[in-house]
């Protein structure tokens, strides 16, 4: 049985480490182990939890003492794969390397495009980090065994530098009590619905301006951020008609959001990470709408639209266009049955073709060809 060691910076319960890739490993007979900070040591879902101490909240800990002290856990393990997912790794992925170790980087970002939208030092500046960055990420990477990539241009970029390169995207995991589940559709009242990282770029403040021109429409909203972004919403005249649960886990995200309401609100703003009006296919919240039943507003994205349109699972708007997000609210708010159709259809897609299943075949052959 071959041995397998992940670790990252993240914590042991992300759902794309986790839940999808290391429990995949474990199902399909890998020994597989998770280094993580902090973690409680443990055996989940066939997967070795380990943690790492570490009590530092800088920057430049996390970017150069914790890599580092994952790493001597990692080598202490002495596994046969190394599969790790931090920029800040890279280096520690040729020491790996020269022991002779089977090397895989997970690239969730495309790191090169995300140091462009760090806004505290001025635009030349992070331009040349990003370029700097890009031509160290690529010599390296020239000496690992396989790359894995969220981004249709992440993959395009260092495809030459190994050819053991594999785009996974984060699509949703269809649990068994999934199958069965029914979308209600009966509804007591119109509701929107947004679960999920308070943050600009979701463009939750226009949705509830939005909401001031619309009739009898409430919006069901979890998730998380800063207590002045919270504040901020609140001022907005549309927070009256919002049903605040606060952060939520997984599970209740979909049993007291999505379960009661009729329209998943994915209005991702036009950011360097979706390279302006392209979009990227690894953003979770719009599959797991389409997976929930619900119809979905979400931006006019080109990758997002092809999806949309071609299945009629619900209306593509620009996020910063309010008269759009407030005529698409209202048209699937009084046509229910559409609503409830576009709803049936992308839960239909999801079931059959955007589900973590089909992505989990492209890792296990990213790991077959290693052997």
């Amino acid at each position: 049985m071959k041995k397998v060691c992940y670790f990252t910076t993240k914590v042991s319960t992300d759902i794309r480490i986790f839940e999808k890739e290391c429990t995949s490993l474990a199902k399909a007979g890998y020994s597989v182990y998770l280094i993580s900070p902090n973690a409680i040591t443990e055996v989940r879902n066939g997967v070795n939890i380990t943690g790492v101490k570490f009590l530092h909240k800088s920057t430049f800990a996390r970017l150069f003492i914790l890599p580092y002290k994952l790493y001597q856990k990692a080598v202490s393990l002495n596994a046969d794969i190394y599969h790790f997912n931090e920029p800040s790794a890279l280096h520690f992925g040729l020491l790996l390397k020269l022991k002779k170790k089977k090397v895989i980087f997970d690239s969730f970002e495309d790191h090169p495009t995300l140091i462009l939208e760090h806004k505290k030092l001025p635009l030349f500046v992070m331009k040349l980090i990003s370029r700097i960055y890009e031509k160290y990420e690529y010599f390296i990477c020239r000496y690992f065994d396989a790359i894995i990539s969220c981004y249709h241009w992440t993959q395009e970029r260092l495809e030459k530098a190994c050819s053991n390169n594999a785009l996974i995207f984060n699509f949703p995991i269809i649990k068994a009590e999934q199958l069965n589940v029914v979308p209600k559709t009966d509804i007591d009242e119109n509701s929107i619905c947004y679960a999920g990282l308070f943050s600009e770029m979701w463009n939750i403040d226009k949705i509830l301006t939005a909401l001031t021109e619309v009739e009898n429409v409430r919006f069901n909203l979890a998730g998380h951020g800063s207590e002045q972004i919270i504040n901020q919403y609140k001022l907005n005249k549309g927070w009256s008609k919002v049903n605040y649960f606060g952060k939520l886990n997984h599970s209740e995200v979909y049993n007291t959001i999505y379960a009661k309401s009729s329209i998943g609100m994915a209005l991702l703003d036009y950011i360097p990470l979706c390279k302006g009006n392209v979009g990227n296919m690894s953003n979770n919240k719009f599959f797991e709408y389409l997976l929930a039943g619900l119809p979905i507003i979400c931006t006019d994205f080109i990758l997002w639209q092809e999806v949309v349109k071609q299945h009629n699972c619900g209306i593509c708007v620009n996020p910063r266009n309010q008269k759009e997000i407030i005529s698409a609210i209202t048209y699937l708010t009084e046509n229910p049955t559409i609503a409830r159709e576009m709803g049936s259809n992308g839960r239909k897609l999801v079931l059959e073709k955007f589900n973590w299943h089909m992505e989990e075949q492209k890792l296990l052959n990213v790991y077959k060809r290693l052997l």
